[in-house]
């Protein structure tokens, strides 16, 4: 005896149906948001793929098919419903709660197969794509291995011709650190060949919503942040094991597959994550490429000391210590104190009285010039720049105040609208090239210690008065300017106007900051690095012969 009517099984197949059909038009929108990204025009009307991107499109691609595939089993709900049967449980639960017959079916029939049916696409989807991409590797590995073998030797101690410059977006440091280099190689080597690129761009959705999006997002958060400081400083006494060093590689074969495509003479990296990469593949002798490193904050975590890697350029002696004792295998004389590399415009800049006329501020004798910058930090329910402006306004002495708002319009507009008391000049800024004056003109800085705005506070001599730092790295940094004396920090924000006063009260101790900043600084840091390069100064650590 059947124990649903035909038109019960009517409605069970009609929202199983929608159920796929919501599955497949999710996977048709991602092909079409990739899709147009991915392609360009030739000249002469031919559509030409991203050759290293396409495979994205390949995982969109077969989950469609695979989707409408499923829809084929429809009518296994037909025939299944009518020998359907309910464990004691379920009918006694049904009753209690009075559910319909197809609410119960609904419940045992559409979740367990539709949805394993749906997501059993996604994990095909994705394991064919993982598969071809390593039979894809494996294919350039091989030839790679053996055009090294039989081919001419490449040369280590000449000038490099293509270079790859690695970043990572997990902040704006390490992108800001890249885009230095290659400012730097475009303005004094225009011969060599530079791609930048973004290691975290090959990685897939999933691990940059991990990796990336998760760590900004606990980041900007107190709770998340403290977080982040503990697995930090857990992590802080060994470099990464086999197994975080496979997983990795699994979710980046994109990347390495880039590497044997662009062939570079040298990589340079700004992110410890393809350090650690391309080590792992020279261990193996499966790449034979030299590689430096510009760490892009004061002091060097673990994930940093990776072997083999030819040079390594810091910003402070401290950082020589940190490589050199979580891995013993790197020499003192392969780490270079240079100092983080800013865009060449710092070391360019214009005196503080040109500054200060280019941008329309006063500049009076007495009254110091505050620079405040906006970031994503949060206080009290609102942006904490409403309570550093404020803070600064509560100043008795007079202050030339500077906001830096970026892109925010809105943020601007609700900072205008607060009160200026006499004593003060405000300028509100909102997304400005020429940063560099601004530092420049600028007494002191408020600011958070991210490693690239320190490296450009110190690159024109300002002080700084420090709130927010995130625990972990940006603490370190923070120890620094602390012991080197260019910076003051402020943990309560409440105290800042205070803190604040004392610092412009005390011309002799702003003189002393901004003095110790010039000094702990280097504006020259990317020419320096860039020069060495260039001139393939690098050479080639062999590890059979280091062993």
């Amino acid at each position: 005896m059947a124990i649903f009517s035909l038109g019960d099984i009517v409605h069970l197949s009609l929202k199983s149906t929608i159920f796929t059909i919501v599955f497949l038009l999710y996977s048709l929108y991602n092909f079409g948001v990739r899709f147009k990204p991915r392609v360009h025009f030739s000249a002469l009307g031919g559509v030409m793929f991203d050759r290293e991107r396409h495979r994205v499109l390949a995982n969109w691609f077969i989950r469609c098919v695979l989707h409408v595939g499923v829809l084929m089993f429809e009518q296994e709900i037909k025939t299944s419903v009518d020998t359907f049967s309910f464990t004691p449980a379920e009918a006694l639960s049904a009753a209690l709660i009075g559910a319909l017959p197809q609410s119960v079916a609904t419940f045992k029939v559409i979740v367990p197969k539709i949805l394993a049916a749906n997501i059993g696409v996604v994990v095909a989807t994705n394991g064919l794509v993982w598969l071809g991409k390593y039979l894809l590797l494996v294919f350039k590995v091989l030839r790679y291995t053996f055009s090294e073998k039989g081919g001419e030797q490449p040369s280590f101690n000449s000038p490099p011709k293509r270079v790859l410059i690695v970043h990572g977006s997990v902040g704006a440091g390490h992108k800001r650190a890249a885009q230095a280099l290659s400012e730097t190689f475009q303005m004094d080597h225009p011969e060599i060949v530079v791609e930048v690129v973004d290691i975290v761009d090959f990685a897939g959705t999933f691990f940059s919503a991990v990796y990336k999006t998760g760590y900004l997002s606990l980041s900007e958060k107190t709770w998340g942040s403290h977080l982040v400081g503990y697995f930090f400083d857990a992590g802080n006494t060994e470099r990464p094991g086999w197994f975080k060093r496979l997983i990795q590689e699994a979710f980046l074969l994109d990347f390495i597959n880039y590497i044997y495509k662009f062939k570079p003479d040298v990589i340079v990296n700004t992110h410890f994550l393809s350090t650690e990469i391309v080590a792992g593949l020279r261990r193996r002798k499966l790449l034979k490429v030299p590689q430096v490193t510009v760490v892009t904050d004061y002091d060097a975590h673990a994930y940093w000391a990776n072997f083999p890697n030819e040079k390594f350029f810091v910003g402070q002696e401290g950082a020589v210590g940190n490589l050199t004792h979580v891995n013993p295998m790197i020499n003192e004389e392969d780490i270079l104190v240079t100092g983080i590399p800013c865009v060449p415009a710092f070391s360019e800049v214009p005196s503080k009285k040109v500054c200060i006329k280019n941008l329309g501020l006063v500049g009076e004798k007495n009254r110091p010039i505050v620079l405040i910058c906006a970031s994503g930090a949060m206080y009290e329910g609102r942006p904490s720049v409403f309570t550093l402006y404020e803070q600064a306004l509560s100043c008795v002495t007079g202050l030339e105040i500077v906001v830096i708002t970026g892109r925010q319009k809105d943020l601007r507009r609700d900072l205008e609208k607060i009160g200026v008391p006499p004593q003060h000049k405000v300028k509100l800024e909102g997304f400005t090239r020429v940063m560099h004056e601004y530092m420049a003109a600028a007494d002191l800085i408020i600011t958070k210690p991210g490693g690239l705005t320190t490296a450009e506070s110190l690159a024109t001599g300002t002080a700084m008065l420090i709130v927010n730092p995130y625990p972990g790295q940006e603490m370190r940094n923070t120890d620094n300017l602390l012991e080197a004396g260019i910076a003051v920090k402020c943990n309560d924000l409440y105290l800042l106007g205070k803190k604040l006063q004392n610092i412009v009260d005390d011309a002799k101790k702003l003189k002393s900051m901004q003095k110790n900043s010039l000094e702990y600084g280097n504006a020259d840091a990317c020419f320096e690095i860039v020069d060495f390069i260039a001139g393939g100064e690098y050479g080639y650590l062999d590890i059979d012969k280091t062993d």
